[in-house]
């Protein structure tokens, strides 16, 4: 924000609350950081104040402004503010959880100081103009988002069969409202088929939109991401941002966006639904890491989450048959697996990460740059790395391993903290296993059941490290290997970080 745009926010005026007595007024002041609004004496009453009587809302808790007409003829105008913040529990629900709620608000007010209704309603446009621009500031948006995308819509695609199909509904009961006091422009494409995401950004007009919502799980979020990246254009493309409604079984997407930011994530699906379009909403634009990842088919894929094997990839990939469960599929087949554990044999070779390492991926491609040029550290997959540390920086851990995890996010579902310390965009991978020593029954069930806060890192037995690459080798022919949950070919598999590669739709945690 500009100090010449902040300084043409700067409003003062009395209203009346609407449906309240008139012996009250409220002088209303807008500057570009808080609403102030503060209870005055009608100068026709002698009545006291009520305690209290000025309420300081920043303009960040102000998602949504609205002008209204009266039903009836008046010369008055409405002005109406909406507001979702998280309050502590109330009543009989704080006994049993200290965890705050999201709250919805909204201060209707009437303003009538001239004597016909054009003068009132210019005025009250006037308002609503500058209040707009003060939440519009607020995103600190980047200037090419500024420059050529401020009146452009969201695309939004639903995938109808997520949530165990309750996507479109959770969509429509809970986001369309708030999009619409919020004035967010956008427009919805039902997915048809497996793959049509990817195919529709493809051959999509970038410059007519201003960014990309998936109303779904996390395998829709991977499908666009993915077909961004096979654009020709992927240089640019990649730079639209994302945004996740929590509409799938997993969302770890819109878990991390959120934990990101600070906030805590509501414990409903559908205020889960509602906090993520609020903050989608009225959003900034944040980088964050991806990795590039070569499978043994030959194929190169881009991970926004995670990378599975072991036990994590068996409970992902074979509670596909429970989805009709929801996220209660993952606990159903944690469950199985931690009474029949699967062993894994192999080993992983990685690349320690090293904040002096200068090959960072940041700033450095270019329109000419290909997505095969998208690494600095990966040989061909059929190339052995060389482990000796007197020539080379990479390492290696010997299996059988029990769990093996690599994650660029925080979370792996609304209610799975995979990697506590992790941000957006930490420019590293962080590496995760459990390598069969003592009661692989215990230790998993230990593990399994600690994901749910992240105080899983604190046992002795789960070892971790930052890393910038990685190569997974499994000594078997059969088992499960999961990226961003989607399940990949089973065999020798590496990848390597992306740092600040794509940009999402998220907030930066408040400095109050």
């Amino acid at each position: 924000m500009t100090q010449k745009e902040s300084n043409t926010i700067n409003l003062e005026d009395t209203f009346f609350l609407y449906g309240r007595s008139s012996k009250y007024k409220y002088l209303l002041k807008l500057s570009p950081t808080t609403l102030t609004i503060t209870t005055v004496s009608n100068e026709n009453e002698s009545r006291s104040l009520p305690l209290n009587n000025v309420k300081i809302i920043p303009i960040d808790d102000i998602y949504g402004c609205l002008c209204m007409k009266p039903l009836i003829n008046s010369k008055q105008c409405y002005l109406t503010f909406y507001q979702y913040v998280l309050r502590p529990p109330q009543g009989f629900s704080g006994i049993f959880s200290k965890k705050p709620l999201l709250h919805r608000s909204q201060h209707i007010f009437s303003y009538g100081k001239y004597n016909d209704y054009d003068t009132n309603h210019a005025e009250v446009i006037r308002w609503h103009r500058h209040i707009v621009q003060a939440i519009y500031l607020r995103r600190n948006l980047p200037l090419d988002i500024v420059l050529t995308k401020r009146d452009k819509r969201a695309l939004v695609f639903v995938n109808p069969a997520g949530g165990a199909g309750k996507a479109y509904r959770l969509v429509m009961e809970n986001v369309v409202s708030v999009w619409s006091e919020a004035e967010f422009s956008y427009q919805i494409v039902i997915t048809e088929y497996a793959g049509h995401a990817r195919d529709y950004v493809q051959s999509l007009d970038l410059s007519e939109w201003s960014g990309i919502v998936i109303a779904s799980g996390d395998g829709l979020v991977y499908e666009v991401v993915n077909g961004l990246f096979s654009r020709n254009d992927w240089q640019e493309a990649v730079k639209m941002p994302i945004g996740h409604l929590p509409c799938g079984s997993g969302n770890a997407f819109a878990a991390s966006i959120i934990r990101h930011s600070k906030q805590p994530i509501a414990e409903s699906v559908e205020k889960f639904v509602v906090q993520s379009a609020i903050l989608i909403a009225t959003h900034q634009v944040l980088p964050y890491d991806m990795a590039v990842i070569d499978t043994c088919d030959g194929q190169r894929v881009f991970s926004f989450l995670s990378v599975e094997w072991a036990v994590i990839a068996d409970v992902d990939c074979d509670s596909e048959k429970y989805r009709f469960l929801g996220g209660t599929r993952f606990t159903v087949e944690a469950v199985k697996r931690i009474l029949r554990p699967r062993i894994y044999t192999g080993y992983i070779d990685y690349l320690p990460y090293d904040v002096t390492d200068d090959t960072v991926q940041r700033n450095q491609i270019t329109s000419d740059t290909t997505t095969a040029q998208l690494h600095h550290h990966l040989l061909p997959l059929n190339e052995p790395i060389s482990v000796d540390p007197t020539t080379s920086k990479w390492r290696r851990i010997e299996g059988p391993f029990s769990y093996v995890l690599i994650t660029s996010k925080s979370a792996l579902s609304q209610d799975t903290v995979s990697t506590p310390q992790s941000t957006l965009a930490d420019g590293y991978l962080t590496l995760q296993f459990i390598r069969i020593r003592g009661s692989t029954r215990l230790n998993l069930a230990k593990t399994l059941l600690s994901l749910s806060d992240g105080k899983h890192f604190e046992y002795d037995f789960v070892e971790w490290m930052p890393v910038r690459a990685f190569r997974i080798v499994p000594a078997a022919t059969d088992g499960n290997l999961m990226i961003d949950g989607e399940k990949v070919p089973y065999g020798p598999l590496q990848g390597e970080v992306l740092p600040s590669i794509g940009r999402c739709m998220g907030k930066q945690p408040r400095v109050d």
